[in-house]
């Protein structure tokens, strides 16, 4: 059996806190179907489980809990109206809790790898476009299960089939040889966006530009991709007023006191805030002052790329009180 990463990770016991991490609520809305997905699975077993006098038995805990988790993850998402810029903030929450949101983001994510297996047993010609769609789904949810507070944290124990059929990330089934494959550079689905808001306002631009063939037109998405990491900086820091650019990075990350900490470590702290300064200087500031039609498909998505991984790592920074969302 392929070994998984968080086993070599040191891991927090169940009942240690892990803080306030937030999440937006279009993001925290994935989670909570998992946990749905996963309570509606374990319910399909509570007749065995009566069946054999099973009471007051970890099944019922776990059932419990999961319950528990679901009705307040639905009290949250309804009381909040806007489901982009709307956050929620989960207080005090355990690291056994977080272990939940894990398991179901990772159970819907094996669900829908199962799925893919079905529909290659039942059919000897799938369009390519299908198969990556699939494979995007797939990845999309693996990242969710990494971020924040999740990187590197053992997802709970919950399923017989998910914990012991684990499949690891690299390890999906090649694709056959297939007829009628639509040529890679009108396949939107090839690119793997991890971050919810990222994917929603940034692929259907590109999908657009490929159906249309303006190849002179990538700097349109490089310029919404820098949008939504400038706004995602500004989102975390309330405190930042109207600056934008090199001066919305300095506040929030190099000034004293920093609003949006990478690291306690004063040489990585400012390895990050370089890192995201850099990525302003030469490609956010290009492209929002002036047309540039000489960018390729490959590097916009490698830039698409970059930026998803810049949102990541401030999925795991510490926000200060002075400005947090």
């Amino acid at each position: 059996m392929t070994e998984n990463p968080w086993d070599r990770v040191e891991q927090h016991p169940d009942d240690e806190s892990a803080g306030t991490p937030w999440f937006f609520a279009e993001t925290y809305l994935e989670f909570h179907r998992g946990l749905e997905a996963l309570l509606q699975e374990l319910e399909k077993h509570r007749q065995a489980v009566e069946k054999l006098g099973l009471t007051a038995s970890p099944f019922e805990e776990e059932v419990d809990h999961l319950r528990s988790m679901v009705d307040w993850g639905t009290e949250r998402l309804d009381a909040t109206t806007d489901s982009r810029h709307g956050t929620i903030a989960v207080t005090g929450v355990s690291y056994g809790s977080l272990r939940y949101l894990k398991a179901g983001v990772l159970y819907r994510a094996f669900d829908v790898a199962k799925q893919r297996s079905v529909l290659l047993a039942k059919n000897r010609v799938v369009p390519r476009s299908v198969l990556r769609s699939f494979d995007t789904r797939i990845e999309q949810l693996r990242g969710m299960a990494e971020m924040g507070k999740l990187s590197g944290l053992k997802p709970a124990d919950v399923l017989f089939e998910l914990t012991e059929a684990q499949v690891p990330a690299g390890d999906l089934p090649p694709p056959p040889r297939l007829l009628q494959a639509l040529p890679p550079s009108t396949v939107v689905s090839e690119v793997v966006v991890v971050d919810e808001v990222l994917r929603k306002r940034c692929l259907p631009l590109l999908r657009a530009i490929d159906e249309v063939g303006g190849n002179d037109q990538y700097d349109s998405v490089i310029r919404e991709m820098s949008v939504v990491l400038e706004d995602r900086v500004r989102e975390m820091s309330r405190h930042a007023g109207n600056a934008s650019g090199a001066e919305l990075l300095g506040i929030t990350m190099a000034r004293d006191p920093v609003l949006i900490r990478f690291s306690p470590e004063k040489h990585v702290q400012e390895a990050a805030h370089l890192f995201f300064r850099g990525y302003s200087g030469l490609v956010r500031n290009d492209v929002m002052h002036r047309v540039v039609e000489s960018y390729t498909r490959e590097r916009m998505v490698q830039l698409l790329g970059t930026v998803d991984y810049l949102l990541y790592l401030l999925s795991q920074a510490e926000v200060s009180p002075l400005g947090a969302p």
